[in-house]
């Protein structure tokens, strides 16, 4: 083979991979807590790839109901809408509501992530505040750092007191 056509075959194929890869549907796991705006919606129904709405969303949006159309080269279903670079997620309903004693009352402030961990109620039994932790590997996610409350079964961390 010549250079300039392996050159093409080795485009060719990563193109085609790429291909691929966009058209895979994103699995539960892969989903971002952010995605969920940290249970604030459930019951995920679409995921749209849209980098090129990085410029007018930035990292994150959650832009809340839209009655749904045509978004990005698809038709986008009616939901919640949030984007998560690159990709929106489409939730079907309002998930749970945060309890007033996850943030201790007012005490912390802008949640940045919720860890369902039925296990470690035995623990901490209903309610624990357990201030302020550096984050790392917890119920076999990655834990972020910040002010961790326990309210059965779920751990909310907040990133101001």
């Amino acid at each position: 083979m010549t250079h300039q056509v392996r050159s093409w075959f080795i485009g060719v194929v990563a193109v085609f991979a790429l291909l691929i890869s966009l058209s895979q549907p994103v699995r539960a796991e892969d989903v971002p807590d952010e995605a969920s705006v940290n249970g604030k919606y459930a019951h995920m129904i679409q995921t749209l790839f849209c980098p090129t709405d990085a410029g007018q969303y930035g990292e994150f949006k959650d832009y809340g109901y839209w009655g749904g159309g045509a978004w990005c080269g698809s038709q986008g279903k009616a939901g919640y809408w949030v984007w998560v670079a690159p990709n929106w997620y489409v939730w079907g309903e309002k998930g749970k509501q945060i309890p007033a004693k996850a943030s201790v009352n007012g005490k912390y402030s802008k949640l940045i992530q919720t860890l369902n961990c039925p296990s470690d109620s035995a623990q901490y039994g209903k309610f624990k505040d357990y201030g302020y932790w550096g984050g790392g590997a917890w119920c076999g996610k990655q834990g972020k750092a910040g002010y961790w409350v326990w309210v059965a079964p779920n751990w909310y961390i907040w990133k101001q007191q």
